[in-house]
C-alpha cells in the first residue's frame, strides 16, 4: 500500500479518537470534593477507619484516616443535596445532609458517633468532696404542712474529678454545724459511698425556723477532706392568731379631704412556735374608709405589704368617730380557720383653730392665759409633722408656753389642747398699748392662720 494512503488513515483514526473523547476540564468542573472527619461523639476523638458512604451513589465511599479525616469525590451536573452515613462497629452510625456543588470543596464536614457501649472508667483515690444535691432546698419546721425533711448527697471525687468507684469507697461522716436547735437532727450520720461516690443523708426539722449548715468530712489517713458548709433554710409553719398582727406605717395621715395618699399597712405572721410562717403565705385586707390592695403574700420574715389609698368612703368608726378607718387583715391558720388582725388609721381632714378668750386683755406687770385648740374638722389631731407656732405681731408683751412645737403621728385628742400666756413685758409702764397676735399651722393637711387682739397696760 502507498504510504502516503497509510499515513492518512492514521490521521484520520487519531482525529476520529480525539474527537470522541471528554474534554478534561469539563470532567473537572463538575466534580464536588467534599472532606471532613468523623469523631467520637462522647470522648470527641477522631474515629479511625470509619466507613464514609453517598447513599444516593453507594459505590461512592472511604474509610477515615489516623485522624478521622476522610474525601469523597463526586461528579455532578448541578448543585444537589446528597446524604452522606458514616458508620462503624461498636458505635450507632451518623448521616448527614451536604449540598454538593459543581466545581466547589467542602472542607468543614463534621460527622459524629455515638458509642454503643462507653468503657468504664476507672477512678483513683479520693481526693475531694463536694455538694452533689439537696432536695428539696428548704423545708418547714414541724407539722407546718412543708416537708419536713431534706435529703443532702455529697460526692467524692479523685484528684481528676472522677467519682471515687466502690474500689476506692470510702466513710462519709456527716456534721452538724451552725442551726437553730429545737430538735433538729441528721440521719445517718455516717455512711460509705457508693459507685458514683454518692454519700447520702436526711435533715429533719425541729420546731424552730432558721438556718442549717451541713458538712461533709472524709478521713484518709492523717488528711482530712472536708466539704463546703451547705445551707438549708428552715421555714416555719402555717399562721397562729396568737402571732398574727397589724402596723401601719402612718397612723395619722391627711386623706379625709385629699384623695390618692397612700399610707403603707403590713401584717406580721408567725407559727404557733414563734417563727415567721412560710414564704408566699397569702394575707387578705379589707377597709372600712378608702381603697386598700386586696392581697398579698409574706416574705421570709413572714411580712405582707399593701398600700392603703385614700378615697372614698370616707369612715367612720362606730366608737372613735368621723375619720377613723378600721383595717382588717385575714388568714388561715393550721386548721384552715380564718384568724384576723385589726388596726385603726385616722383619716384627718382640714385644719381649724379656735382660741379662748378671743380678745386680749393683759394687766399692767401681769398676764393673761389662752388655751387654744388645732385639729381637723372632726376634732381630731392634724397629721404627723404639722408645725405650730404663736406669734406676738405687736405690742409690749412676751408669748410663752406652747407656742413652737411639731406634732407628732397620733391619734390622741390631747394634741389637739395647747396653751400659752401673754405677759407684760413692760411692767414698769402703764401705758396701754395695742397687742396682735397670731397663730399659724403649717403641714401635710394645709396651712392655716387666725389673729386677734387687745390691749396691754
Amino acid at each position: 500500500m502507498n504510504k502516503s494512503i497509510v499515513s492518512g488513515l492514521l490521521l484520520i483514526v487519531i482525529l476520529l479518537l480525539m474527537w470522541g473523547c471528554d474534554n478534561p476540564a469539563d470532567v473537572n468542573k463538575n466534580l464536588a470534593i467534599l472532606n471532613g472527619q468523623v469523631i467520637n461523639s462522647e470522648t470527641l476523638d477522631p474515629v479511625v477507619n470509619a466507613v464514609v458512604v453517598v447513599l444516593e451513589y453507594p459505590e461512592i465511599s472511604t474509610f477515615t484516616d489516623a485522624s478521622g479525616f476522610f474525601g469523597l469525590e463526586i461528579e455532578v451536573q448541578e448543585a444537589v443535596e446528597i446524604q452522606l452515613r458514616a458508620f462503624k462497629e461498636s458505635f450507632i452510625s451518623d448521616t448527614l445532609l451536604v449540598l454538593a456543588t459543581p466545581g466547589r470543596t467542602i472542607s468543614d464536614i463534621s460527622m459524629a458517633l455515638e458509642p454503643t457501649a462507653s468503657t468504664p472508667i476507672t477512678s483513683g483515690e479520693a481526693a475531694s468532696i463536694i455538694l452533689y444535691g439537696v432536695n428539696p432546698n428548704s423545708i418547714g419546721v414541724r407539722e407546718s404542712g412543708s416537708p419536713e425533711v431534706a435529703e443532702l448527697a455529697f460526692q467524692v471525687q479523685d484528684s481528676s474529678g472522677i467519682p471515687v468507684d466502690l474500689q476506692h469507697s470510702v466513710d462519709v461522716d456527716f456534721i452538724l454545724g451552725s442551726n437553730p436547735g429545737e430538735g433538729v437532727f441528721i440521719s445517718p450520720t455516717s455512711t460509705t459511698t457508693g459507685a458514683a461516690g454518692l454519700a447520702k443523708t436526711s435533715l429533719f426539722s425541729g420546731t424552730k425556723s432558721g438556718v442549717v449548715q451541713m458538712i461533709a468530712e472524709v478521713s484518709i489517713g492523717t488528711q482530712t477532706l472536708r466539704s463546703m458548709p451547705v445551707a438549708v433554710a428552715i421555714h416555719g409553719g402555717l399562721p397562729d392568731s396568737v402571732h398574727f398582727s397589724l402596723a401601719v406605717e402612718k397612723l395619722n395621715f391627711p386623706g379625709y379631704n385629699i384623695y390618692g395618699l397612700i399610707d403603707r399597712i403590713t401584717a406580721y405572721v408567725g407559727d404557733k412556735y414563734g417563727n415567721p410562717v412560710k414564704p408566699e403565705t397569702a394575707v387578705y385586707f379589707t377597709t372600712t374608709g378608702g381603697l386598700i390592695e386586696g392581697s398579698a403574700f409574706t416574705d421570709l420574715l413572714g411580712q405582707a405589704s399593701v398600700s392603703l389609698v385614700s378615697a372614698a368612703p370616707k369612715p367612720i368608726h362606730p366608737t372613735y368617730g368621723a375619720g377613723f378607718a378600721t383595717i382588717t387583715g385575714r388568714t388561715a391558720d393550721e386548721n384552715q380557720n380564718e384568724i384576723e388582725a385589726l388596726a385603726i388609721v385616722l383619716f384627718s381632714g382640714v385644719p381649724q383653730i379656735s382660741v379662748n378668750p378671743t380678745v386680749i386683755d393683759v394687766p399692767n406687770g401681769g398676764s393673761q392665759y389662752f388655751a387654744y385648740r388645732i385639729s381637723d374638722q372632726n376634732d381630731n389631731p392634724l397629721a404627723g409633722g404639722t408645725s405650730i407656732s404663736v406669734s406676738v405681731e405687736s405690742g409690749n408683751v412676751e408669748a410663752v408656753g406652747n407656742t413652737d412645737l411639731t406634732l407628732p403621728d397620733t391619734q390622741s385628742p390631747a394634741w389637739t389642747f395647747f396653751g400659752f400666756s401673754l405677759i407684760d413685758s413692760e411692767p414698769d409702764t402703764s401705758q396701754v398699748n395695742q397687742v396682735s397676735v397670731k397663730i399659724r399651722t403649717a403641714g401635710p393637711n394645709g396651712n392655716l392662720e387666725y389673729s386677734f387682739g387687745g390691749i396691754a397696760h
